[in-house]
Order: C-alpha cells, then structure tokens, then sequence
C-alpha cells in the first residue's frame, strides 16, 4: 500500500518574483544579485528584514488579492493546500481564496525572501465559545527580536499591516485599532478588535506554537465539508481598494466608498461573473468553471 507524500505542502515557491509582481511590487527591486546589502534568503530575492517590509507584502496583498470562496461555495470542492496548486491558482491564473490558501502562500513568500517565520493556526472567536482552529496566520521573528503577525485572510475588519504580538498597546492598522493580549482561554492570545464606540470585539483566539502545514489539511476539509461552515453554506468576497472596499455576500454585492453603502443584486451566474471581473480583478478565463 502506498503511502500519501504531503512533500508539496512544503514545496518552495516556484517563483518569488512573479508573486511579488502579483502584488503590485517590482521584482527588481528585491534581486540580490542586484542589490547585494539585502539579507540572505533561500531564493534570489530578498528585502530588508524590518516591519515595514512585512507591511509592505500585507496591504499590497489585500489590495491586489480577492478573498473569496468560489471553489468551496460554488463548486463545491475541497481546495488543494499544495504549493504549486495555490501558486497556480492565484499568481498564475489571478484568482483569489480563502484563508488557509491566501495566508499559506504568503507564508511560502515571506519564508522565501529569508524571513525567520512560522504558521501558527487561530480560532475564530465569534464562531463559538471555544470553536475548532478554522484560521491560519505567520508569526515573523524580526532580527531585533521583535515578533509580528502577517494575516492576508480574514475578511474584516482586519489589520492591513502587520501587527506587533509582544505588546498590549493599542495598534493602529489604516483606519483601524487593535490590541493583543494573552488572557484568553487556556492562556491564549486574543486579537482584539477597538470598535469605534469604544467597546471591544475578540476576533481570534490563538496559540503562538507553530502548526505544521500538514495539519492544516484537517481544518481546510472541515471547513470545506462540514454544513455549518460560513463557506460552506455562504459565498463570500471581499476586496481593498483606495476608495474603500468592496464584498460580495452570496448573492449581493456591496461597495463601500467614502463613507457610503451601494447595494446590488447579482441574480445569475452571469452577473456575478461580470462582478468578479470588474470589481475583483479576476480574468474571465479563470472562471470558465463557475
């Protein structure tokens, strides 16, 4: 009987250049061969090891990736966690995805550029009392010591840089503000949401011990399979842009631009298609399936 190989979980990303690019980033800017000051990585490229890289490759991402669950939604299919598979899927094919797909190949970028990092898995709070892990994050360890979480996978509100994790100062994100503190259940850290009438939202749950990319498989078909999943049962989409944002809630879309709500109606395959192009930057040829 043979054996699975979970080695394509572990697969170094195929081209670091080429996401960077998908990002909106110049490649060029971060060859080593180019620009030999720039730390050591396993790749040919890298960036100066400070928060402000990681900044950097967070908004940049959430505005040029869409969260979105098209495959678990409409098609119905438990999405590939490989490397190559997610690097096709959303570098090559310019699609989006949802967490365990956005954030894992994050995390195969930041560990390509030479980042000291590892995935840690995070639990939904408002999803239970003490709900299963359904959410995946990068815990980076910066030169000075200083630890930091990269997250490109939540649909909001969500920081748009990374945050400090050492540290219960409030933190301010774009517009919004966050703290961190480590007196949840269990002894575990909260990300904590400041709403802007002054009370608190507890978003996640988390440990900061590292997950192996293998053990995300179980969360992913769990979220995937199980009927009382938001994914499961919810087409959600949700993009940045500088005027604000846009989303897509089964079968109405939202646009949120300077300070105004504009609703509407996506009654056919075909008018969700025209939304996903238009609004989310998806090529049509990337949606011959839906």
């Amino acid at each position: 009987m043979s054996m699975p190989s979970y080695a394509p979980l572990y697969a170094s990303l195929p081209d670091p250049g080429a996401y960077l690019a998908r990002l909106g980033i110049d490649p060029e800017a971060y060859l080593r061969s180019a620009h030999p000051h720039l730390p050591e990585s396993p790749s040919a490229y890298s960036m100066p090891h400070t928060k402000e890289s990681l900044d950097l490759l967070v908004r940049e991402h959430l505005f040029h990736v869409p969260f979105e669950d098209l495959d678990t939604y409409d098609l119905k299919r438990e999405v590939s966690l490989e490397i190559d598979d997610l690097f096709e899927k959303i570098v090559v094919r310019r699609r989006g995805g949802y967490c365990f797909e956005l954030n894992g190949l994050l995390f195969a970028l930041i560990e390509s550029l030479g980042f000291a990092c590892y995935p840690i898995g995070m639990r939904v709070a408002f999803e239970g009392d003490f709900p299963p892990i359904a959410h995946r994050a990068t815990l980076v360890t910066l030169p000075e010591g200083d630890r930091v979480l990269c997250d490109v996978g939540f649909g909001g509100p969500a920081p748009i840089t990374a945050m400090y994790l050492d540290t219960i100062v409030p933190q301010r994100s774009g517009k919004l503000t966050f703290r961190y503190d480590q007196d949840g259940p269990k002894g575990l850290y909260r990300q904590i949401y400041l709403q802007k009438d002054g009370s608190e939202l507890v978003e996640f749950l988390f440990s900061d011990q590292p997950v192996e990319q293998v053990d995300f498989m179980l969360s992913n078909a769990f979220m995937t399979h199980n009927a009382g999943t938001r994914f499961h049962n919810n087409r959600v989409l949700n993009f940045l842009n500088e005027n604000g944002s846009v989303a897509i809630d089964n079968d109405v879309l939202r646009i949120h631009e300077g300070g105004k709500l504009t609703e509407m109606p996506l009654p056919t395959p075909e008018a969700r298609k025209k939304a996903y192009v238009d609004y989310f930057g998806m090529p049509e040829e990337s949606l011959t399936e839906l």
